[in-house]
């Protein structure tokens, strides 16, 4: 019985290195930020200057995108202790004032506190969206962790977009549990 142990106890450190194995994590020092993701998946950094990287699971898959920039907490409007400001109560007016403005409609759902390994919190939702302009016009629905710490904030957001938000639910429902395995990985360093 004692070798069964220690054969079954072997098989599951040995599947559970495999699996930890097949994801990549990227530490971007400059930016102070580290996410964890399948190996298959594509990246490209630097994408613009706020989004410092982005990765895709494939084709009409899931794509995370995560932004980090500088803040200023002596700003109008910025909350001074960043601390508390994750951690009160949060209403989806907090959300639609941080994340909805660059959406012709977005709405949130699933908001939650959690915190990083050293404890710091971060805010975490789902959202569903609908964006347009002149050129292009989608739906999509996405999973969100934010937080603000001391001279910077920084979120992932990893989403799928289509032509209608029926076809968005449809295509997040098999990738929610991936998507949500990628933004609770995400973490954003003091500085």
């Amino acid at each position: 019985m004692r070798l069964y142990r220690l054969a079954t106890a072997a098989a599951c450190l040995i599947s559970a290195t495999a699996a930890f194995a097949a994801d990549k994590t990227v530490h971007d020092k400059e930016h102070v930020s580290s996410l964890t993701y399948p190996e298959a998946w594509t990246s490209e950094t630097n994408f613009d200057n706020t989004i410092r990287l982005k990765v895709k699971s494939g084709d009409g898959g899931l794509t995370c995108r995560v932004s980090e920039n500088s803040y200023d907490p002596t700003a109008p409007d910025n909350p001074p202790d960043r601390r508390v400001f994750m951690e009160k109560d949060w209403s989806i007016s907090d959300w639609q004032k941080l994340m909805a403005s660059a959406y012709d409609k977005a709405s949130f759902s699933l908001d939650r506190l959690a915190h990083f390994p050293d404890g710091y919190p971060v805010r975490i939702t789902d959202m569903d969206f609908h964006y347009a302009d002149e050129n292009v016009r989608f739906y999509g629905h996405s999973r969100i962790a934010l937080t603000l710490r001391r001279s910077h904030y920084g979120f992932v957001d990893c989403g799928v977009s289509a032509d209608s938000a029926e076809e968005a639910a449809r295509k997040w429902a098999p990738l929610a549990d991936e998507a949500g395995k990628v933004v609770n990985s995400f973490v954003l360093d003091a500085d």
